[in-house]
C-alpha cells in the first residue's frame, strides 16, 4: 500500500511541475486587473510648465514584477525644437507601480544619473496623467505636464 501511496503522491507531484512549466512558456504572470490594464500600449503628450506641447509619442510599459515597471517608449514628434534634446527619440523606462493608490512613478533615463525626467502619474482609466521633471546634478531644471492616452 505504501508503494501506490509514494507512487500515487510522485504522480501528482509531476503532473502540477508538468502544468507549472507549461504556464511559464507563455509567461503568464498572474496580475491585478489594474496591472493587466496598466500594461499597455499609450500615445502621450508632453507639456511645457505654459501648457505648450512639446512631445508626443508612445509610452508602453512591458514588464511587472512587484512594485517594479519597465517599458519603451518612443518620440514620434518633436513639437518644440527646444526641447528636442529632452528625451532620445526612443528608449527604456524604468519605475514603480503602487497599485493600491494607482500611481506610477518613472525615470524615463534610467542609465543616466545626471539627466534624468521623471514622471509622476496617477492611473485613471485609460489615462496616465501626471507631471514630469528634468533633474540633474543641481536639481530640477524644468517640468510640465504628461499625458497618455490608451490606444484602443
Amino acid at each position: 500500500m505504501k508503494k501506490y501511496l509514494a507512487l500515487y503522491t510522485l504522480l501528482v507531484v509531476l503532473a502540477i511541475s508538468a502544468f507549472g512549466c507549461s504556464r511559464c512558456d507563455n509567461n503568464t504572470v498572474f496580475t491585478s486587473k489594474l496591472v493587466e490594464s496598466f500594461l499597455d500600449t499609450y500615445n502621450f503628450t508632453m507639456t511645457d510648465s505654459s501648457g505648450n506641447s512639446i512631445l508626443e509619442g508612445t509610452f508602453r510599459p512591458k514588464n511587472f514584477v512587484d512594485p517594479e515597471i519597465s517599458g519603451l517608449y518612443a518620440v514620434v514628434n518633436v513639437v518644440d525644437s527646444k526641447y528636442s534634446s529632452l528625451l532620445s527619440m526612443s528608449g527604456q523606462f524604468t519605475g514603480s507601480l503602487d497599485e493600491k493608490n494607482k500611481k506610477a512613478f518613472v525615470n524615463m533615463n534610467p542609465k543616466i544619473s545626471d539627466q534624468n525626467i521623471f514622471l509622476r502619474l496617477d492611473i485613471i482609466n485609460d489615462e496616465l496623467v501626471g507631471t514630469w521633471e528634468k533633474s540633474g546634478m543641481t536639481g530640477i531644471t524644468d517640468k510640465g505636464r504628461f499625458k497618455a492616452t490608451k490606444i484602443l
